[in-house]
């Protein structure tokens, strides 16, 4: 395997994976208006945010690679939130954050996705995107994780030296990995960061790390209708294609099922609760071995489609029973 056509985003973080809370106050500071990328506001975002330099940095680095904000003015340096994220954080308009302090496991899978969900012809990639999208293994050690990655950027026009790698995989671990240790000690890093409620990795001893591929039973099926239908606009954003092979939802570079480590029988699962949820417009077939996925929303594309109309089936049950 050999990936050439990527930019490479392997640094940012300062080695600090997102932690609680920093999602909410980094929100506050793109509402305010205040930089992302100014250097003249750094103290005083450590202040408002009550944390150190670097912190202030890695948090910076984390919403813009999160995809929560876009640029608002180069010369200024300012960003604004995305209609998603003044969704799910911001209240607005008379209308109630969804999740404002991310208490609800949905709203991680959902950053997860936007996290790590990349296109598969070109992309920013780091160790997370890489080890979501690319990587097979279901055993995972550090160092065999770098030589994988070393080898699929062998002909990649820039290099990437070893420290800058070691980091940034540091930093995939420390984010995603839950610790399993029998241990009676409680250490503060097993906490540190809401992507450890996922159970994507989890830690066997100090080298050894698992990657299983499941069924998913806390992944809500609305944030996968919205990690579904955006993967599809993006896979057929140049035709008018409306059905897509069970195999590629499951194995394709950026597909919710690489993304989320589905197992076959969870991505059975998840379609079957997605065309309820979607009251078939989203169906999928299995004909004599031929699995499909189809869609039939009444617009001429699905490109005029937001995913994000099913948040709200997640976020709002009671309002929509009524």
């Amino acid at each position: 395997m050999s990936i050439e056509s990527t930019t490479l985003k392997f640094s940012g973080h300062q080695t600090f994976p997102i932690r609680y809370g920093w999602i909410y106050k980094i929100i506050q500071e793109v509402a305010k208006g205040e930089s992302l990328s100014s250097k003249s506001n750094i103290e005083q975002q450590m202040q408002s945010m009550g944390m150190g330099k670097n912190m202030v940095l890695s948090v910076r680095h984390w919403i813009r690679a999160l995809n929560l904000v876009t640029s608002d003015d180069d010369k200024e340096q300012t960003h604004k939130l995305t209609a998603l994220a003044e969704q799910l954080f911001t209240h607005k308009d008379g209308r109630t954050a969804y999740d404002e302090y991310l208490d609800k496991i949905g709203t991680v899978w959902l950053l997860h996705w936007l996290l790590q969900s990349i296109d598969s012809d070109k992309a920013e990639l780091n160790a997370q995107r890489f080890f979501f999208n690319y990587f097979n293994g279901i055993k995972v050690k550090k160092d065999f994780l770098a030589n994988e990655i070393k080898d699929a950027l062998t002909n990649h026009e820039k290099d990437l030296t070893e420290e800058t790698l070691n980091k940034d995989i540091d930093c995939l671990l420390q984010m995603y990995a839950h610790k399993s240790l029998q241990s009676k000690k409680i250490n503060e890093d097993s906490f540190a960061s809401p992507f450890t409620e996922l159970d994507l990795l989890k830690q066997e001893d100090a080298k050894n790390y698992l990657a299983e591929l499941s069924r998913r039973p806390s992944l809500p099926v609305e944030i996968f209708t919205y990690a579904l239908i955006d993967y599809i606009k993006r896979k057929h954003k140049s035709s008018n294609v409306n059905t897509l092979s069970f195999d590629v939802l499951l194995n394709d570079i950026g597909s919710p099922g690489r993304v989320f480590r589905l197992s076959s029988a969870g991505l059975s699962d998840k379609l079957d609760q997605v065309e309820t949820l979607t009251e078939g417009k989203i169906a999928w077939t299995d004909t004599q071995g031929l699995r499909q996925v189809q869609h039939s929303f009444e617009t001429d594309s699905i490109q005029s489609i937001d995913p994000s109309q099913y948040l709200e089936n997640y976020y709002k049950p009671q309002e929509k029973s009524e």
